[in-house]
């Protein structure tokens, strides 16, 4: 069985979920958020990096995968 690790980056809100792959389904293990608050975007960053950090710890995934950012092409939209 193969636990994997998905993330969805955000500097305010990211989001992650966790499923098992048993070779014939995939089963849902958690989700949730990991919110920055307002502060500065070094504080915010860092806050995803232990929110992540200890996602990671408590679920220990065998591989990750992560979503494109699309933040800059959204500036551009507006």
């Amino acid at each position: 069985m193969t636990l994997i690790l998905g993330i969805d980056p955000g500097s305010r809100i990211t989001g992650y979920g966790v499923i098992r792959d048993n070779g014939r389904m995939c089963e849902y293990v958690a989700s949730g958020c990991i919110r920055t608050g307002t502060g500065e975007l070094a504080e915010r960053l860092n806050a995803v990096f232990a929110g992540v950090s200890q996602i990671i710890q408590t679920y220990q995934p065998d591989t990750m995968a992560l979503s494109k950012c699309l933040w800059r092409a959204m500036l551009t939209l507006h």
